[in-house]
């Protein structure tokens, strides 16, 4: 009898051996899937936020190229009000009769070209924001899939890595992901809200004096077109103070973000001299423009003065408004505008709590024991002792509820991960996305005060939910430290 009783102690023994030491390998491998997870998923947002910063470079310098465009657009028209200033010269002048006959045929001559090179200028910016606008849709596919891939669902890297870990296994469907909005969240908080953002498209053509600050431009003379038609006559054309400028903003006038912007204007201005032998200098100021506007915007336009009756001031009819719109506005609750879009990276989080909106990405792996049944292994007893009729002692080795009920049978692990900004020798410079300089890390869970339960953060109890999460907060209230 007794040695029944030992062999039967000796079995028990063995056997809660056995189920300890799968119970730990198991664990160690759950927690390996969900921190190959979480480095999965800081590596994918930090390679996601390198191409947005360098796919928004490439969108200001589609912006710039809009620039340029429309700085050629209202510099050219300058001749078209430089030509009415001469035509308004010659006209008081006798002596240049021949001259104003001479410019009127150059006049018709150019007609018929200009107006083709002033709409294929309009199509050309046109298809210069096209292609920043698809760089910007392009940024928010990326983050969407981005997000999904964090987020713990189907599709999330925590799935993928659970599957890949079950393939061929006895239990297929026993480890699986769970839920991690607290992922989602942290890279939406990384890339909204805030202020101090913007893309200054006039920072980035500071260096391009003819975009924003066309200043000091000669007299001009030539052999041929206008400038010859003046120069037989013995007329000059100077140009005093003349100036202009590319830029973003709600009205005619220098400055606007990029970002807060309604329409893309570049304007042209100078005063305007013209003088043939025996006649006084005939002085005018004059100006020219553009303004380019959303599609669904009806107040494009492009203009030069002085105007005279044969060249008029502006593109005729509803030219001046197609040639020079836009692409489309939306949602219209923010329209009127011009600005391209993309992504803007939460700069006026300044919180080191928060590790200055630098996303922190849980991935949190379950493995659920009752997927695999009652008689699993040969060493996972469940049976009763009946010494008496009145006694009802169980033995349970499977480790799926408690003494108290409490059901324990889902083994969840969580890994953390970290996408942080470096840029190499400028170790204080702010995370932004304009410099690809993001890398990615393992980290505490409570490397943030949203994620430590000691600082009233409650992210981690709030992602592994249950019976986990109260075991994790007696664990912290009695000094646990093995978060750290």
């Amino acid at each position: 009898m007794l040695f029944c009783l030992t062999l039967l102690l000796v079995t028990l023994m063995v056997c809660l051996t056995l189920s300890f030491s799968m119970k730990l390998r198991e664990k160690m491998e759950t927690q390996n899937v969900a921190d190959l997870a979480a480095y999965s998923g800081a590596v994918a947002t930090a390679r996601t936020f390198n191409s947005v910063a360098l796919m928004r470079r490439a969108q200001t310098g589609q912006l710039v190229a809009i620039s340029s465009v429309m700085s050629l657009i209202s510099w050219t028209s300058m001749l078209r009000a430089n030509l009415n200033a001469a035509r308004m010269a010659a006209n008081g002048c006798p002596a240049a009769a021949t001259a104003l006959e001479a410019l009127d045929e150059k006049n018709e001559q150019i007609e018929k070209k200009w107006h083709e090179l002033d709409a294929a200028a309009g199509v050309q910016a046109y298809n210069i924001q096209l292609l920043g606008g698809h760089l910007g849709g392009m940024q928010g596919q990326m983050f969407e899939r981005l997000k999904e891939s964090v987020s713990g669902e189907q599709k999330s890297f925590t799935a993928k890595m659970a599957a890949m870990a079950s393939k061929d296994g006895r239990f297929p469907d026993e480890l699986h992901a769970g839920p991690t909005p607290v992922s989602v969240n942290e890279l939406v908080q990384a890339t909204s809200g805030g202020a101090g953002y913007a893309l200054d498209m006039a920072m980035a053509t500071r260096g391009y004096h003819f975009l924003t600050e066309r200043q000091g431009i000669p007299a001009m003379t030539g052999s041929g077109g206008i400038l010859g038609a003046l120069g037989a006559a013995g007329g000059r054309l100077r140009v005093v103070e003349g100036g202009g400028s590319a830029y973003w903003g709600k009205e005619l006038g220098h400055g606007g973000r990029a970002d807060a912007t309604w329409f893309t204007w570049a304007e042209d201005h100078a005063l305007v001299e013209v003088s043939f032998p025996g006649c006084p200098t005939f002085t005018v100021q004059a100006t020219a423009g553009v303004k380019a506007t959303d599609k669904e915007d009806e107040t494009d336009n492009h203009w030069w003065t002085p105007a005279t009756p044969l060249l008029g001031d502006a593109d005729p009819g509803m030219e001046k408004q197609y040639r020079h719109t836009l692409i489309s506005c939306w949602p219209r609750e923010y329209c009127p505008n011009t600005f391209i879009g993309g992504m803007t990276y939460n700069t006026s989080d300044h919180s080191a709590d928060n590790l200055y909106a630098e996303p922190k990405l849980f991935a949190l792996a379950r493995r659920d024991y009752r997927k695999r049944g009652l008689r699993s292994d040969p060493w996972e007893f469940f049976f009763h002792f009946r010494f008496t009729p009145e006694s009802n002692g169980r033995f349970d080795n499977h480790g799926w509820t408690l003494a108290n009920g409490t059901d324990i049978s889902v083994q969840s692990a969580l890994g953390t991960g970290l996408a942080y900004y470096h840029r190499p020798g400028h170790w204080n410079e702010a995370p932004n996305l304009w410099n690809p300089f993001w890398r990615a890390t393992l980290v505490s869970a409570d490397i943030d005060k949203a994620g430590d339960l000691r600082r009233g953060g409650t992210d981690v109890p709030d992602t592994v939910g249950g019976p986990a999460a109260e075991a994790f907060r007696q664990l912290i209230s009695a000094g646990y430290k093995g978060v750290h």
